[in-house]
């Protein structure tokens, strides 16, 4: 069982020092002991420069060109004072895969923005969104073309939940595109139906498994880990389960986390994503970052603090996001405060499935 789902993050004042602590809590340990310790893996407290080539599902969390809006994981990044956050770009297909981002520009790489950017150098971190193929061909492409021109950087890749609920997929994997399938029937899943899709993702041979198989020959043939998992689907699961116990401040209904039928976020689902990806990408919580509240809506602060902490579960439960060790805590902090926050709260967001990990 991992310990994060039983932690409730404080906020932080400051994000400034570095996330000093690593914690495997003795139930005995005295409750005025400080914590000490040192990441297995180090949070990144250096602003990243990525390159995304991806579809609908994932293209929010970036800089929106038409509207000058910097995006919400540039606005986490500002917030968190990581300096040099930068997105090099933005390859765009909507209901794309992979393969079809590969083969952009019909054999014209200059016509290729993500091959241009990779073979320009420069690039921290190439993101990637399949689609319901797996394992996928370009992935494996790209993946040699990232060893190849930025060998020191990383492939983050993004599980996305399923368009219509998995009852039509996009035409690029052989679906029309067009089912009839409402906003509103999004309402119609149950808990056990979604714990089921949840379950099914992580069975052996499901999808994750396909994936991390896939990015784990990356990382062979890069001789170094590389490639890492966002698991942005189990997140979006994990949120209409909340919903549905009536836990999450200012949404009644799954319908409204959605902007249509095939599952194009609402604002909920945006920022819960958004924080996903900046928790797998800088290999720290969000927990406390207060850019995506809205401020004119007295329900977002705690529905921001639970969608926070909702990110970090998934995140640090899946074996391939970079995180090595669950448990994360400012420095500065003693055991009477990180006690103070164990989750005993039976209606904590995560609590109920740690066995599903």
């Amino acid at each position: 069982m991992h310990m994060a789902h039983l932690i409730q993050f404080a906020t932080r004042a400051t994000r400034r020092s570095s996330w000093a602590a690593v914690l495997v809590i003795p139930v005995l340990l005295a409750a005025s002991a400080p914590v000490q310790g040192q990441y297995a893996t180090p949070p990144i407290d250096q602003g990243l420069r990525y390159f995304m080539a991806t579809h609908s599902f994932n293209v929010f969390i970036g800089p929106n060109s038409r509207t000058d809006d910097p995006g919400p994981l540039a606005k986490l990044a500002a917030e968190a004072e990581l300096q040099g956050h930068t997105n090099l770009g933005i390859q765009m297909i909507g209901g794309s895969t992979p393969m079809q981002h590969w083969n952009q520009g019909d054999g014209d790489d200059n016509q290729n923005l993500a091959k241009v950017g990779l073979r320009g150098g420069g690039v921290d971190v190439f993101t990637m969104s399949p689609n319901a193929i797996m394992p996928e061909e370009g992935i494996d492409l790209f993946g040699d073309l990232m060893i190849e021109t930025n060998p020191q950087g990383r492939i983050l890749v993004q599980n996305s939940w399923s368009a219509w609920d998995g009852n039509g997929t996009t035409a690029s994997v052989g679906g029309t595109s067009r089912p009839d399938f409402s906003n509103e029937d999004h309402d119609r899943a149950d808990i056990a139906t979604i714990q089921g899709w949840i379950d099914g993702i992580h069975a052996p041979g499901g999808y994750l498994e396909r994936m991390r198989t896939q990015l784990a020959g990356i990382n062979e043939r890069a001789g170094r880990d590389m490639a890492y998992v966002v698991p942005s689907a189990d997140a979006v699961y994990r949120l209409r389960q909340e919903v549905l116990r009536g836990r999450i401040p200012g949404i009644e209904r799954q319908s409204e986390l959605f902007r249509d039928g095939m599952g194009h976020p609402n604002t909920p689902i945006v920022n819960l994503v958004s924080y996903v990806w900046f928790t797998v990408m800088y290999r720290q919580p969000a927990a406390g970052l207060t850019a995506l509240i809205d401020p004119n809506d007295p329900t977002s602060p705690e529905r921001e603090r639970l969608l926070q902490q909702i990110a970090w579960d998934v995140s640090a439960a899946e074996p391939m996001s970079g995180i090595t060790n669950p448990v994360l805590w400012p420095s500065g902090r003693n055991m009477h405060d990180l006690l103070h926050r164990l989750g005993t709260d039976p209606g904590a967001p995560g609590a109920e499935h740690q066995d599903h990990q």
